[in-house]
């Protein structure tokens, strides 16, 4: 019975770099279906047992960022979108915390990164597959079905530290050749996009590479550095020049100031901040504050100036306050772990400059996955009721 739910999760985030080619009416993407099963069947599972793991600390700081989300209700200039990103965020929550109850050993953890980057695979081959036919999001820029080729983007870029850390750690080859093909599978892909956010945070994600080459044999960095100049010469000549061409105009967008017309929206953010700076205009309500100043309905394309203005200086303060608390906790592990969480939050800070991405489910699956690490080291107290569950260290 045990195995059931772990299996569901694992099915949930093998989804999540895809979910938007399965869209199924009335219920929203095939992740949706896929994690009420995971989270029914863990709840089964924990009601049977009688026992569940006590939240950390981590988990109580996500909670209190949801909470201040929710009270904004009151003060919202827009209730419904408000509502809809206080669902969200539960659902989202929800996720984090089957991790944290399903997930009790280092080989599960393992495997449940081995599901997101067979997951990232799957979208580029989908990329791949529209590139091959033609199928362009716009001019000279490829994507996964349904997927903005941006957000596409920074999920393959997160997928790669992850996919060096499992090479690292497997021993089983051919694993360790799907993993390491991966980084370049998913640089290549990246170019494809022609996203520059995701150009510029995969090459942050390559320096967890570098910063762990030194625990390979000679052999195998030989071969590596092989297997690299000819991926990255076959890579520039198959990339089309319009997608390479984009990219290259990263240095003249921020010289320039504007990013692809994004400062429109952040000084409308700015306004929103003048004008409710302790409060907020309400979770989730950005996009129509937006359309009352500007006359246009879009994201913030800017985590960080979202969750000021949409949830004021409190909400802020709590979400930095995670941030920091997930860094500290990235930082007690062992150094391929922590080189791992650190260079995966660098490559999500960087990409959350440019993107609005605080309700995405890659973000709350790596705040779960941080979370999960704090299991290791951290001595917490347990209820007398609660029998106590440990992650165990192989």
């Amino acid at each position: 019975m045990k195995h059931i739910p772990f299996l569901f999760l694992l099915l949930t985030i093998f989804a999540i770099p895809w979910e938007n080619a399965v869209v199924l009416p009335g219920l929203g993407t095939i992740v949706r279906p896929i994690g009420i099963l995971a989270f029914l069947l863990t709840a089964v599972l924990v009601i049977r047992n009688g026992t569940f793991r006590e939240l950390a600390p981590i988990h109580y700081a996500l909670l209190a960022f949801i909470v201040w989300s929710g009270l904004s209700m009151i003060w919202t200039v827009d209730a419904e979108l408000t509502l809809i990103r206080i669902k969200t965020y539960a659902q989202l929550f929800v996720m984090v915390w089957l991790i944290w109850e399903l997930v009790r050993t280092n080989a599960q953890m393992n495997i449940v990164l081995q599901a997101y980057v067979l997951g990232a695979w799957v979208a580029v081959g989908s990329t791949v597959s529209n590139f091959l036919s033609s199928d362009q999001v716009t001019y000279g820029r490829y994507s996964a079905e349904g997927f903005d080729p941006n957000d596409l983007g920074v999920m393959l870029a997160l997928g790669i530290p992850i996919a060096w850390y499992l090479f690292m750690k497997q021993k089983n080859w051919l694993f360790r050749l799907f993993n390491a093909a991966y980084l370049a599978m998913a640089m290549w892909t990246i170019s494809l996009t022609a996203s520059r956010t995701a150009f510029v945070v995969g090459m942050v994600g390559l320096l967890y590479v570098a910063a762990t080459f030194g625990h390979l044999t000679n052999k195998m960095k030989i071969l590596l550095v092989c297997m690299l100049a000819v991926g990255v010469t076959y890579g520039i000549q198959s990339v089309p020049a319009d997608s390479l061409e984009r990219i290259a105009t990263i240095g003249e967008d921020v010289g320039a100031g504007d990013l692809n017309g994004r400062r429109e929206f952040w000084m409308a953010g700015l306004d929103m901040i003048e004008e409710q700076p302790l409060l907020g205009i309400g979770a989730g309500a950005y996009p129509r504050a937006m359309e009352v100043m500007i006359d246009t309905r879009d994201l913030s394309h800017n985590t960080l100036l979202a969750v000021l203005a949409e949830t004021g200086v409190i909400g802020l303060l709590l979400f930095l306050g995670m941030i920091v608390l997930f860094l500290y906790t990235a930082s007690k592990t062992t150094y391929l772990e922590a080189a791992l969480f650190i260079s995966l939050l660098a490559v999500w800070l960087l990409a959350t400059m440019f993107l609005t991405w605080e309700m995405r489910k890659p973000t709350w699956l790596l705040f779960g996955l941080i979370a999960l690490e704090s299991a290791k080291w951290q001595v917490r107290p347990v209820l007398s009721t609660i029998r106590p569950i440990h992650l165990v260290k192989e």
